[in-house]
């Protein structure tokens, strides 16, 4: 019951940050969904930062068989450009993030939700304020060996300028997501498939560009995507993995006389999980894709893929976290048929004392378009958070990022921002 609350709870800083700040286009879907959730559980493993110290835990309310773990995040801090471009503009800002997950404390099966609400207030300038909120529910059978797992999400978010492949609009770009998921592991001995199939429907509010109109109608899609994992254990712990994906794009209001962005894409990858259940977990997964697209006017696109994870953790006290990807990615801009995104980030968490947690990270990104034109961002972060009892905590956070270079129209180019925020936690 504890790992399941832990994971669900608003107090993990780590999953706040991830999941609401500094995120480019391309890791949106990913880092859109929390933890925890069944068919949204994307965790990594254990981390210093997100280990359980009983006594440090909120209790959270139960009734029945199911742990509701309310939290509320209320952080103040300075964001030096809030409105990134060229001219700086900072202000002080307010930010209210109340939060309520659920879970279920079954011997079998599993169910948990998450409800959030994210409210940033820039003293400043009012007209960069914004509201997101997400729901996510889901569920987990097991059926002998097996297991089917299911969910569902709704999103309502905005995105930022000053992130990699973002139109230089007047405020944030609103944007909803609503997803639906299902997978089926199929364990017989040293063998595992797992076939998935999930289908999300983007769709994108108007915004202005230099208080001129612009509809961003033209990126709203449907994304429907099958494929398998196929996985065989080497040795316990250890594995071969083979993913085959499938995934088609329909973009369901593109303008009049312009070429249609519809595509296939197909992709193959194949690697190694590794995991020595001490000092080291790794994987990498290095494949192709090719996406193919309804009009000709596009050519097809052939792409190197990858997918790399490596945790270090030399001590209890220190846990070392690096990613590495590669992959294609729809554009934000009219006209423009896609982009190869390649990132890489290391995190570095450190438990000075049992109640004092240090984080360091550093990021970087890079958007090649298929049209020509790149961009790159770098990102750099540091954080210090203080339990003070269990039911509350105080984290102090800096985040750095810059963007660099473009060769598109109404993109975002040569910004910089920092935010600093004092962020108190709270939770039953």
């Amino acid at each position: 019951m504890w790992a399941r609350s832990n994971l669900l709870s608003g107090f993990l800083a780590s999953v706040v940050a991830v999941c609401l700040a500094g995120r480019a286009v391309a890791e949106l879907l990913t880092a859109l969904f929390p933890d925890g959730v069944p068919a949204y559980d994307m965790g990594d493993g254990v981390t210093v930062e997100t280990r359980i110290h009983p006594e440090q835990m909120p209790l959270g309310l139960r009734a029945g068989t199911y742990v509701f773990m309310p939290g509320l995040d209320e952080g103040f801090g300075y964001n030096s450009n809030a409105a990134p471009g060229a001219h700086r503009r900072g202000s002080w800002e307010v930010v209210t993030d109340p939060v309520l997950s659920v879970a279920s404390d079954w011997a079998r099966d599993a169910f948990g939700a998450r409800f959030s609400v994210q409210d940033t207030r820039y003293l400043a300038v009012p007209a960069q304020n914004r509201t997101d909120a997400s729901v996510s529910v889901g569920g987990r059978i097991d059926i002998g060996d097996d297991t089917l797992t299911i969910g569902a999400a709704h999103v309502a978010e905005h995105e930022d300028r000053g992130q990699v492949d973002t139109i230089a609009s007047d405020q944030p770009i609103a944007f909803q997501i609503d997803d639906v998921r299902a997978s089926y592991t199929i364990a017989d001995g040293r063998w595992s498939i797992v076939p998935a199939i999930e289908a999300a429907n983007w769709t994108y509010a108007g915004t202005t560009i230099q208080g001129s109109p612009a509809s961003q109608s033209y990126r709203d899609r449907l994304v429907v995507q099958g494929g398998a994992t196929i996985r065989y254990e080497l040795a316990p712990l250890r594995s071969a993995l083979l993913v085959l994906r499938v995934a088609g794009q329909e973009y369901t209001h593109t303008p009049a006389g312009q070429a249609s962005e519809d595509s296939t894409a197909y992709q193959v990858l194949a690697g190694i999980d590794y995991d020595d259940d001490s000092l080291w977990r790794w994987r990498l997964l290095v494949g192709g894709e090719t996406r193919q697209f309804a009009s000709p006017i596009y050519h097809r696109q052939n792409t190197l893929i990858l997918e790399g994870g490596l945790r270090w953790q030399p001590s209890g006290l220190t846990t070392v976290n690096a990613a590495v990807g590669r992959e294609t990615q729809d554009a934000a801009q009219e006209g423009v048929s896609g982009l190869v995104y390649s990132s890489a980030r290391l995190t570095i968490d450190h438990e000075y004392m049992r109640d004092l947690v240090v984080r360091a990270s550093i990021g970087l990104q890079r958007a090649d378009f298929f049209g020509g034109g790149s961009q790159s961002g770098t990102t750099a972060g540091f954080g210090l958070t203080r339990v003070l009892n269990r039911h509350a905590r105080v984290s102090v956070t800096w985040d750095q990022t810059e963007l660099h270079g473009s060769g598109a129209a109404n993109l975002v180019s040569g910004t910089s921002r920092g935010v600093g925020l004092v962020t108190l936690r709270l939770g039953l």
